[in-house]
């Protein structure tokens, strides 16, 4: 079953957004059943994530990792963005399973006009929480995946919350395996509709 994100040629508030919320725990410790979701949509041909993490010991750079193939009709390769509250940690192209390519980009300082990237941290009845929006720019897309989001385009893609040294995990969408060559077997997909 297919899920939708929605496009516009202009913002749309966070909420007015489906939040998808990460909801398959591989871990045995209540403290690591953390509540996060995700948010996301096409502006203009670039795309728009939210992420929302409640957890109070958020730090560093290896808090979350997003799996992504925005062109995945035509093209097996996929994004993994690992970042935090503190900042995009690593962003790589998986081309082929064991096999990862870095992209023509540098994790440190990245060009504005490819992707952005904001965080904050605040306080809700819900307790203490961080944000993070990442924009990949319709440039990139179509550079790095071949892909042109627009109505009735195809995404798909997942959501980890990692917990290290441990090595446990939550994710959007069932994945047993985390390993991130074969991330692309665990991704659902999205189909794009205009607002």
């Amino acid at each position: 079953m297919r899920r939708i994100i929605y496009s516009s040629q202009g913002r749309i508030e966070w909420d007015a957004q489906s939040a998808f919320k990460l909801t398959n725990y591989y871990t045995d410790l209540e403290e690591h059943m953390v509540f996060c979701y995700l948010r996301q949509y096409v502006e203009a041909g670039s795309l728009k994530l939210c992420t929302y993490c409640f957890d109070s010991t958020a730090a560093g750079k290896q808090d979350l990792v997003l799996s992504l193939n925005p062109n995945p009709e035509h093209q097996s390769g996929y994004l993994n963005l690992t970042f935090g509250i503190d900042g995009i940690e690593c962003l790589e192209k998986i081309t082929e399973p064991c096999n990862s390519s870095a992209l023509p980009i540098k994790c440190e300082g990245l060009a504005a006009d490819s992707i952005a990237f904001s965080s904050h941290k605040a306080n809700d009845q819900q307790g203490y929480y961080w944000c993070g929006e990442i924009t990949l720019s319709k440039d990139f897309l179509a550079e790095n995946f071949g892909a042109h989001l627009g109505e009735k385009s195809i995404l798909a893609l997942n959501m980890y919350k990692l917990f290290l040294p441990s090595g446990d995990y939550a994710s959007l969408f069932p994945d047993n395996i985390n390993d991130k060559n074969k991330r692309s077997d665990f991704m659902q997909e999205f189909v794009v509709l205009n607002y």
